[in-house]
């Protein structure tokens, strides 16, 4: 144990890398969740002892920098596979692109601990950390993804986000790693451990309580998922492109009839203004049932990612434009500064020359009732979704995962959905280009699907959306709620130790 004590001391940076990166096997398609808890407690002991015996700013954000570091870089594996698609031109940035981006979301962590250490006492990294998070997820339009929350969709403890949601949920992980942390530093360290053994059990016992299996009415909407897992480097490739359009026509047709058919993100092989023949034949294979397209729209020059209403019986209409743009992958940020100092070129890099919608809409359907739109990307963005103008009775989110790859990235999306439910206390409808479509409940549970490369359609029947749930009536306040109680105990705290 010593020896183990002393390597730890004299490599601590290379030791939090690690266990930042094992920590991350926390999300899917591990969810090894327990692993994760014992890693960040471990690395808030490190941490500690490091900082009583050497405590700077300094080596505060450094601790925080490398274990956010290997977290990153460890989620965000699968940052490489949009480079793989046209390998020969993008393929060389995909190592510089995963190391970049770990390293710049490490910031926040560093930043994070340096936070605690101002802060001081015991709690103080937890808000620190807990804080940033939070602001990852707003800064430079934000990048939420893989906050540490997440580890917990497949369990009872996810329950939680339907409180104080994900942020929160994330601070409260956080917490309870350095509570973890610390017992192994108080005399009776069995009563200590036990102790908190006791409080996840209880909050297991009971989100698993609250939870109830819904059930839909008989009148219940029926909506047709429909999946044609296309791989993203013959999506648009006009060979195969109209043979994956006739897959969705194909599977539309099919008896009996739905309410609704919801085709994944950008379904039309070529842009909507030029799309009125194949329209015309959705509507066709349709048989008088209202169809959701995602296609790209082009206007002033600006391209729209968009979700187009076919409704055989009505004119066809635009009915959301997405709002929050990827970086990188539909606009370029600072694409002026770049252009000013020389660096114009990375336009052509990069994606660029999208234009965002106007914003959270709610959109009533015939025979559906009130859904909330949302592309790919938005179902990240807890305060995107918290933002809705009205209660919906569904959310229903289109995406394009063969960007992702086969292995992390469309199970940690997936995730990222459920939790948008929990949260929210509503259904949602998902359809993915290549998977994974399914139906989630009320409480995040994936009640039907479709795997993961898998080529077809379901029918699901659309339950009923509890009432609205604490977060989905005061959002984010819940989060400084929480915040606040930590300052109060962190503040009690250190004035009695």
């Amino acid at each position: 144990m010593a020896v183990v004590r002393t390597f730890a001391r004299n490599h601590l940076w290379s030791v939090l890398c690690l266990l930042g990166l094992v920590i991350s096997t926390g999300h899917a398609p591990f969810s090894l969740w327990p692993v994760s808890l014992i890693c960040l407690s471990l690395a808030f002991g490190l941490h500690e002892a490091h900082e009583s015996r050497k405590p700077s700013l300094k080596s505060s954000f450094k601790n925080g920098w490398w274990l956010g570091f290997g977290f990153f870089l460890g989620t965000l594996n699968w940052l490489v596979e949009p480079f793989l698609v046209d390998i020969a031109t993008h393929g060389w940035m995909a190592p510089f692109a995963v190391v970049l981006v770990s390293g710049g979301l490490a910031l926040f962590w560093g930043a994070g601990m340096s936070l605690g250490h101002i802060l001081g006492g015991k709690l103080g990294c937890v808000i620190g950390l807990g804080l940033c998070e939070v602001a990852r997820g707003y800064l430079f339009t934000g990048f939420p993804w893989g906050l540490l929350g997440y580890i917990w969709i497949d369990t009872p403890v996810a329950h939680l986000a339907s409180y104080f949601g994900a942020y929160g949920l994330t601070a409260i992980t956080f917490g309870f790693c350095a509570l973890l942390a610390q017992s192994f530093y108080v005399r009776r360290k069995i009563m200590g451990l036990g102790f908190l053994f006791l409080v996840l059990l209880a909050v297991w016992i009971f989100g698993n309580s609250v939870r109830p299996t819904y059930s839909a009415p008989e009148n219940a909407t029926v909506i047709r998922l429909v999946q044609p897992n296309a791989p993203q480097d013959k999506k648009f490739d006009p060979k195969f492109a109209m043979d994956y359009f006739q897959r969705m026509l194909n599977f539309s047709q099919q008896a009996p009839q739905p309410d609704l058919i919801v085709w994944p993100e950008t379904s039309l092989p070529i842009a909507y203004k030029f799309a009125a023949d194949l329209i015309l034949q959705i509507k066709e294979a349709s048989q008088g049932v209202p169809v959701l397209v995602g296609a790209l729209r082009a206007k002033d020059d600006k391209i729209f990612n968009s979700l187009i209403l076919i409704d055989p019986k009505k004119d066809t209409k635009i009915i959301y434009d997405k709002y929050h743009l990827v970086p990188f992958g539909e606009y370029l940020p600072f694409e002026n500064v770049l252009a000013k100092i020389g660096l114009g070129f990375s336009s052509e890099l990069f994606g660029t020359g999208f234009q965002h919608g106007p914003g959270p809409k709610v959109v009533n359907l015939p025979n559906v009732g009130k859904i909330l739109p949302l592309i790919c990307y938005e179902a990240v963005f807890p305060q995107d979704v918290s933002a809705m103008p009205q209660r919906a009775d569904v959310i229903v989110q289109v995406t394009n995962d063969a960007w992702f790859g086969q292995f992390s990235g469309p199970y940690q999306h997936l995730a990222q959905a459920q939790m948008r439910s929990i949260e929210q206390g509503l259904p949602m409808v998902r359809v993915a280009n290549t998977g994974v479509s399914g139906l989630i409940d009320p409480n995040g549970r994936i009640v039907e699907k479709l795997q993961l490369g898998e080529t077809g359609y379901i029918d699901v029947v659309l339950p009923v959306g509890e009432f609205s749930t604490l977060y989905s009536r005061y959002g984010n306040w819940t989060v400084v709620i929480l915040f606040m109680a930590l300052g109060i105990g962190n503040i009690i705290l250190r004035n009695r130790h």
